[in-house]
């Protein structure tokens, strides 16, 4: 060990929440054993005892009598180098930390299935190039066994990249465990054919919009999704303080996170000004009436697992069959919520909308996102394509008139969202007889 470094200890958890088990000691050396209470502590039975009962402020201070006990004993049989299955966990929690909250599901189980297999018990400060390129070789062979896509092999390759590049460099001084990244030179998964991204053409989405088999309150949804071409959980978390009228724009700051509907910052981190379509301003500004001009845009957003279900079962009622829609092979991808996004994009693109312009809108990062839209608006010409964002029927899209009377209903019934349970939605029917339940939709 060299002189003048400094050593600390960290108390570990196997999970978030859960007490703690031992002391992570970082060494000058660079590795931090894992410490157990259950052995640092043996030779102190009355104290290993009232562990489980110790704040976390005593637990501190025996964590700082262990480390130190450590490092004066070197007691090397109490040690545990940590493995990447535990660091994993850290790293995690790190990112969930700084608002990648998807992390916790998205990258632990991608990590979890294809990565821990070959990893998971590694010491992580010795994991190799070899031990990372035996990784990819079984990614490969998975996908030419038909056990994955190739796309899940890249996003898994993807997690690799990031974690070992956060062991050697991360701002979070904690995780940095390794000099070097064992991935840095290491060729990633093969790619195969991309999937065509399916969209909707204007008078597909007009079929929708008039269809009486279609939920109002569903059509509004789709609608907002297309004109304002935003995400998901950004529409969700979108508010009526943050769309202007007079300058004819909505400002997309903030989106609602699908696993724990907190509101934190949009994916790329951006604040964009997407302009309103005249298409759909009247929708708009009934809407805001309607709602006072007060709170959310979409009051009562659906559960998001859903979104993409509901859009295909109501494409098909309304009579939108193009088989590349809802087809899924290994060229083509059936149509998702997400996608009505791409619809509004690929329109700017077909109506001849500056790129840049575009790009900005839509929050790209990269001008190659936004290339793909031209690209793929080259294949049209107008005639053939149809005029991109029509005007929305809002007709079609009330949820009652002023007689009472809905557009496909009888005479004195109308429609309201209401909320049944958590995480279910349906509607009430409301009758000159008073509020009756009936099918949710």
């Amino acid at each position: 060990m060299s002189k003048g470094q400094e050593v600390t200890g960290t108390l570990f958890r196997r999970k978030k929440g859960e007490r703690p088990i031992g002391v992570r000691v970082s060494m000058p050396d660079r590795t931090r054993p894992l410490v157990r209470f259950a052995d640092a502590l043996r030779d102190k039975p009355d104290l290993l005892a009232r562990v489980e009962l110790m704040s976390e402020e005593e637990l501190a201070a025996v964590a700082r009598v262990v480390s130190d006990e450590y490092r004066a004993t070197a007691r090397v049989a109490l040690s545990t180098p940590e493995t990447v299955n535990e660091w994993i966990e850290r790293w995690i929690m790190a990112r969930a930390a700084k608002g990648l909250r998807s992390s916790r599901r998205v990258d632990r189980g991608r990590y979890l299935k294809w990565i821990a297999p070959r990893l998971g018990t590694l010491p992580i400060a010795q994991v190799t190039r070899r031990h990372v390129e035996e990784v990819v070789q079984d990614l490969d062979l998975a996908v030419r066994a038909g056990q994955l896509s190739w796309k899940t092999a890249v996003n898994a390759w993807g997690v690799i990249t990031k974690m070992f590049k956060d062991a050697c460099r991360s701002k979070v001084l904690d995780l940095r465990v390794r000099d070097d990244n064992p991935a840095a030179e290491v060729q990633g998964p093969d790619r195969g054919a991309e999937r065509s991204g399916p969209y909707l053409f204007p008078r597909e989405f007009e079929r929708l919009m008039a269809s009486e088999r279609v939920p109002v309150r569903w059509k509004r949804v789709f609608a907002l999704a297309t004109y304002l071409y935003v995400r998901g959980g950004e529409l969700e978390a979108l508010e009526w303080n943050s769309v202007n009228f007079a300058q004819g724009y909505a400002l997309i700051h903030q989106a609602v996170d699908t696993e724990t509907n907190e509101v934190k910052s949009t994916k790329t981190k951006d604040v964009r000004k997407v302009p309103l379509e005249a298409g759909i301003v009247p929708l708009l500004e009934e809407m805001h009436r309607d709602a006072g001009g007060e709170g959310r845009v979409v009051t009562a957003m659906p559960p998001a697992v859903d979104w993409a279900k509901k859009l295909r079962v109501y494409l098909e009622r309304a009579g939108v069959d193009r088989a590349d829609l809802f087809a899924n092979d290994a060229t083509r991808r059936q149509i998702s919520f997400h996608d009505l996004r791409h619809t509004g994009i690929t329109w700017r693109a077909v109506r001849g909308d500056d790129p840049m312009k575009i790009m900005r809108a839509a929050g790209h990062d990269d001008m190659r996102t936004t290339q793909r839209y031209i690209n793929e608006a080259e294949t049209f010409d107008a005639a053939t394509f149809g005029t991109p964002f029509p005007p929305v029927p809002v007709e079609y899209l009330r949820a009652y008139t002023r007689t009472g009377t809905k557009a496909g209903t009888r005479a004195g019934t109308y429609h309201l969202p209401i909320r049944r349970k958590p995480g279910f939605y349906g509607v009430a029917e409301a009758s000159p007889e008073g509020f009756e339940p009936s099918l949710a939709t």
